[in-house]
């Protein structure tokens, strides 16, 4: 068995289970408001009644790492998404795609089969179409065998245009990927690649290395404690999304009233927001209990914690992860903002994202129907995965 510094790609000891890096990109000051005020926009677009669009935007996505597709491998930077479900990637025929981007060319490799079903994509604020293909794609070297992927011909240039990032990895639901195009961890199971069907994120804060998608299982240097595992609701079924049931939300240990006695709180659990968010009829309500965060940072230790419970156990949330510390673009000096917003999805659902997945090491189980959260911790830099 393979052994390697921890943070590269790396067999870890319970057997076939990969660790991918993934950079940590988070927003400066005016990338955190224009983000802002494309979420209040997109709320404005649904509530005058237009159809429910993806959550994902890929904009607001802070954490993306390697695959490789072809062979010889081409190397793609993509937000490995858990709110959505396709795998794209610039295409060689992009006709405005960032000329300093990496774009896949069928030519080069010795694998690539065609397809050609066209494919369109939809995002809040803008979308991508182009066309399917199949090829080889390599995630932290384990190899999906002939696995359908979109190349993207033509994208949002505002949307896409200065993205540090090529594409989006999507490890979603199956019912959310359009097309019905195969998911990366089933094909991984199937071709043998991985014993199980069973992924785990570590996101680290303020751009600090060591954020690291585990694929096969989870990694015990990255948690302390138990697993606490909360079952898929029932609405997941009607609803493309990795979502749990939260049975109540409370503010300073005292009921925020936002969650319904019979169905509670429908959560997506998504790596591709860099907020927590939810209905504006509900979290404009939690809001104003929280209280205002001072722009020098000067109040946030005495800020209300913030308690989700969630297959009957409380997962607090500190302010230190809910208020966000983004740098001014001018002075470069840290400014804190809420990372919690008002957003209408569509639907009534709310959003744990990253603030609350950077406090727990998160497992998305498909084989039980189940996520869970563990108390999540920084390994040390000189640990050897043998």
């Amino acid at each position: 068995m393979k052994a390697a510094i921890l943070g590269l790609t790396s067999w870890v000891a319970s057997g076939a289970v990969i660790s991918v890096p993934l950079t940590h990109r988070p927003k400066t000051l005016a990338e955190f408001r224009v983000a802002s005020q494309r979420r209040a926009d997109r709320s404005k677009l649904l509530t005058s009644g237009s159809p429910s669009l993806p959550l994902t935007d890929l904009q607001d996505a802070e954490y993306y790492g390697e695959v490789e597709i072809g062979s010889p491998p081409q190397k793609f930077q993509v937000i490995y998404d858990t709110g959505s479900s396709n795998l794209w990637v610039p295409s060689k025929a992009c006709t405005n795609c960032k000329k300093q981007g990496a774009s896949y060319d069928s030519s080069k490799s010795s694998k690539y089969v065609k397809d050609g079903q066209s494919f369109f994509l939809a995002y809040g604020t803008g979308n991508c179409k182009g066309f399917l293909s199949q090829d080889d794609v390599t995630m932290a070297g384990l190899t999906i065998e002939g696995f359908a992927f979109g190349e993207v011909t033509e994208e949002a240039v505002d949307v896409f245009g200065a993205a540090p990032f090529d594409g989006i990895l999507g490890m979603g639901v199956p019912s959310a990927a359009i097309d019905h195009t195969p998911m990366p961890m089933d094909k991984l199971v199937e071709q043998k690649k991985i014993d199980h069907n069973i992924f785990s994120f570590f996101l680290s804060s303020g751009g600090k290395t060591g954020s690291t998608l585990v694929l096969g299982g989870t990694d015990s240097s990255f948690y302390t404690g138990d697993f606490s595992y909360v079952p898929l609701a029932l609405a997941g079924k009607f609803l493309p999304y990795w979502l749990v049931s939260a049975a109540d939300i409370k503010i300073g240990g005292q009921s925020a009233g936002a969650c319904s006695r019979i169905i509670g709180c429908e959560m997506v659990v998504d790596t591709g927001t860099s907020i927590l968010a939810g209905p504006p009829s509900k979290m404009n309500a939690i809001i104003e209990k929280i209280g205002n965060v001072s722009e020098d940072c000067s109040n946030v230790a005495s800020l209300p914690t913030i308690t989700f419970t969630m297959g009957g156990k409380d997962f607090d949330l500190e302010p230190d992860f809910y208020v966000l510390r983004v740098k001014d673009d001018k002075s470069g000096e840290d400014e804190c903002a809420l990372g919690i917003e008002a957003m209408d999805a569509g639907v009534p659902i709310f959003i744990l994202g990253d603030p609350f997945l950077r406090k727990y090491y998160t497992v998305w189980d498909a084989e039980q129907k189940r996520v869970g959260f563990a108390v999540a911790k920084a390994p040390s830099n000189a640990m050897l995965v043998v």
